[in-house]
């Protein structure tokens, strides 16, 4: 396979810094993913397991409603069938056709009583395999938070030792002329020192393309990918602004100190708000329809100038 070849099918697997050792002429290694790819993949499962976590208490509370409504017809239709099969209550006196309207309608609530107690059995059956999923998902859950808090440490002591301490906050600049959120708070991580290794904002398999939007002063990517598809923080860092912005659509910014800035437009859903720090990876929203195909613009900046954003995310 051609390293160009091999670089493309790394970049769909979301292995950014194999790809870009690749670039370089180097041999891709057989064994061993990125920390960075690691996060995400955790991060992914943090959010199915979630995911799956609301679907089961919401069909557990379902459930639990349906066997009341089932429990109250059955206790009704068997005091009724209990009242028309008691000794005395056989119409003799109508003749042999009230006998037959009598004995059909005992057959009826007979069939509508053995209806009712398999449901309710059928629904008492799922409500103790859907809590039994859900304690399974409660655990998933804390397992994958565990496994993502020691992948974080140790990117975090990487950094620690790899690189020297970041140079001094600059206050923030002109950022397409939008008046940005800053304060004197130290900042997140030292951006520079990441050069080459930012987390790519979406994972898994996406079309990657060079992009420009008209209020900008260079190249940014195009990261295409269903609506709703996540989106994360590329390095830690606070966010200076998030609000709809000309051709960008639903725009976040995100502040890296040092002037360093990350740009994420076309969002749908936006989670985070103006001030909030947020790590490496996490989630700030979404992949919006606006534009068709739907797709995250992302940009690197720092102050009015934009940078290459391949060489930053090593691709």
């Amino acid at each position: 396979m051609r390293a160009s070849s091999q670089r493309t099918l790394l970049v769909a697997l979301g292995l950014t810094a194999l790809a870009g050792g690749i670039a370089h002429g180097e041999r891709a290694p057989i064994l061993g993913i990125g920390v960075d790819v690691e996060i995400a993949r955790v991060l992914d499962e943090i959010e199915a397991e979630s995911a799956k976590q609301t679907r089961l208490e919401a069909e557990i509370a379902s459930l639990d409603t349906r066997r009341n409504e089932l429990n109250n017809t059955l206790k009704s239709r068997v005091r009724a069938l209990y009242r028309i099969t008691r000794n005395g209550m056989t119409p003799l006196a109508g003749g042999f056709e009230a006998i037959r309207q009598h004995v059909a309608r005992v057959r009826r609530l007979q069939a509508l009583v053995t209806n009712d107690a398999r449901a309710l059995q059928a629904a008492a059956l799922r409500s103790d395999a859907a809590r039994a999923e859900s304690a399974l998902a409660v655990t998933s859950l804390s397992h994958a938070r565990d496994r993502l808090t020691a992948l974080q440490n140790q990117e975090t002591m990487t950094s620690l030792h790899a690189h020297e301490p970041a140079p001094p906050r600059e206050p923030a600049g002109a950022f397409y002329g939008l008046r940005l959120h800053d304060d004197s708070r130290a900042p997140l991580s030292a951006f520079e020192a990441q050069r080459g290794k930012l987390a790519t904002p979406i994972s898994g398999e996406v079309r990657v393309s060079d992009a420009h939007r008209k209020e900008s002063d260079g190249s940014g990517l195009e990261f295409q990918a269903p609506a709703g598809t996540s989106v994360r923080a590329a390095a830690a860092g606070r966010v200076a602004f998030s609000d709809h912005y000309g051709s960008y659509g639903q725009l976040v910014i995100i502040d890296h100190g040092g002037a360093y800035y990350t740009a994420y437009g076309g969002l749908g859903n936006v989670d985070v708000r103006v001030g909030d720090d947020v790590s490496a990876y996490a989630r700030i929203g979404d992949i919006g329809n606006a534009s068709n195909p739907p797709s995250l613009f992302f940009e690197v900046r720092k102050g009015t100038r934009t940078l290459p954003p391949r060489v930053w995310l090593g691709l």
